[in-house]
């Protein structure tokens, strides 16, 4: 395969390997994997170190960096670097969450949330918080999308939003197609996908046709997400990975409240005039005890 410069597909190594991602070799896609799980280690790890961990050859690893743009491993080995010099929180660590259990069960739930939340939020920058709550408190419509056990998260972000501004709603309404629900969907409006693991298996799709329409898409997910983060203009990852069977979402339910706390900031007074205008309502309808 003849040599790239790293500059003819920029971005970082993260971003890089979600946009190659569906066209990558099972080989490659379990390097990509390797890296995604932990980008931070890359800045230590020597090309035959990868691969080991991978299970595949060295020159696999050398074909798939070059396939990412970099003229060889030990360039995009050096961005890994850069960007832990920059602070950037993905560089930083590897995954949250799996410390060792203490004896008390209470105690231990309560440690490992603490660092899935702080790993969250400290990973989420404070320009792009604020780049988030201009979209959102500006866009002509808001329209929110959740599979599985996103499907909550979305509904929590939808409630709380729609409190503070007009133009809130699910994508999906029922007995809709995904195809009338994007439709209706326009470049002035936002869209915000929740996709925590696991995943619908047509969820990448979906992603690529709301992005199509030019619809700019806020995408909250979790490090395993592949391919998506490519097709959003923000994507805020959330540490959701247990040792037991079930995953955690007290870190993306955090995220979503300081989202919509950001939000209301953002609208000021006429964040607070709808706000009011809610709370009329309720007592005209006496929908609340």
């Amino acid at each position: 395969m003849p040599e790239k410069d790293a500059s003819a597909a920029p971005g970082s190594v993260s971003q890089r390997i979600h946009r190659a991602f569906s066209e990558l070799s099972e080989g490659e896609r379990r390097i990509a994997d390797q890296v995604l799980g932990a980008p931070g280690e890359l800045a230590f790890l020597a090309a035959s170190e990868l691969a080991a961990q991978a299970g595949v050859s060295n020159a696999t690893v050398s074909r798939f960096f070059q396939r990412l743009g970099y003229r060889n491993f030990d360039a995009a080995r050096q961005e890994a670097r850069r960007l832990r010099d920059t602070g950037s929180p993905l560089y930083l660590s590897g995954g949250a969450g799996q410390g060792a259990a203490a004896e008390d069960p209470l105690t231990a739930l309560m440690h490992e949330e603490a660092k899935r939340l702080e790993a969250t939020l400290r990973g989420v920058p404070r320009p792009v918080l604020a780049e988030i709550a201009r979209a959102i408190a500006g866009a002509d419509q808001i329209r929110t999308l959740g599979f599985r056990n996103s499907h909550f998260l979305a509904q929590y972000l939808t409630a709380q939003l729609a409190q503070i501004r007009p133009g809130v709603a699910p994508l999906l309404m029922p007995g809709q197609t995904r195809a009338e629900a994007i439709a209706g969907l326009g470049t002035k409006d936002l869209a915000i996908v929740i996709g925590l693991r696991r995943r619908p298996a047509d969820f990448l799709r979906t992603v690529e046709q709301i992005a199509a329409q030019g619809v700019p898409v806020l995408l909250v997910s979790d490090p395993t997400v592949r391919g998506a983060p490519a097709l959003a203009r923000w994507t805020l990852n959330c540490h959701v990975d247990t040792a037991q069977f079930i995953d955690s979402y007290a870190a993306p339910m955090a995220l979503l409240r300081l989202i919509t706390l950001e939000v209301a900031r953002e609208l000021g007074a006429a964040g607070r005039a709808h706000l009011d205008r809610v709370e009329a309502l309720r007592g005209d309808l006496n929908e609340l005890e």
